[in-house]
């Protein structure tokens, strides 16, 4: 389940998880993009007559390789902007960042429902690419589940405590299989929302 961030309410509890989660590992918390996409990853509460726990977060961004505030681009980043098929497409290319998972439900299930939420961005704004600054199991968990989609392009940036890998998403590629889209979403589970096609 997740809920895409609309309200004073949904940033907030977007803002106390990654910034929690921030602190827990030590990471630099960038500005929040005024004009980025937030998603909250949700839990169902213990009773059902609770609110669902906020346990997950993800943000969009345009990529704008002059962007100052850019989470992948410039000094200390990544070169995003070398790439030719990165800058053809830079109007349909956006960045992910404040991608977490509480602590408490990693290792539980709950991951491959960010699947959900990447499906309903690419079924939104029909980007090519995604592209981020990733975690070294992220990215394997991710090459493992979309194979070619998923392209490391330069070398890896030291983090705090794992290395951070320049990631560029075919997504476009992914979203033209529905078969592949459909399998992907089913193995989601929960918050699974029969396949949307542009349009």
């Amino acid at each position: 389940m997740f809920e895409i961030v609309k309200t004073l309410k949904q940033q907030k509890k977007f803002q106390e998880t990654w910034e929690n989660v921030c602190k827990q590992n030590g990471w630099v918390n960038d500005p929040y993009a005024k004009d980025g996409v937030r998603y909250n990853l949700l839990a169902q509460a213990r009773f059902p007559f609770l609110a669902k726990n906020v346990i997950g977060t993800i943000e969009f961004t345009p990529y704008d390789p002059a962007n100052p505030n850019s989470t992948v681009e410039g000094p200390e980043r990544s070169k995003f902007s070398i790439y030719e098929d990165i800058l053809q497409h830079q109007s349909r290319t956006w960045e992910i960042d404040k991608l977490c998972l509480q602590e408490g439900y990693q290792r539980k299930g709950y991951f491959p429902q960010f699947l959900n939420i990447l499906h309903d961005h690419a079924v939104t704004y029909s980007p090519k690419y995604y592209i981020a600054l990733i975690e070294k199991k992220f990215y394997r968990m991710l090459k493992i589940t979309y194979g070619v989609a998923i392209e490391q392009r330069g070398e890896p940036l030291k983090g705090p405590g794992t290395s951070l890998i320049p990631m560029v998403f075919d997504v476009e590629k992914v979203m033209a299989d529905a078969g592949t889209v459909e399998r992907l979403l089913r193995e989601a589970g929960e918050g699974h929302r029969p396949l949307r096609k542009n349009g």
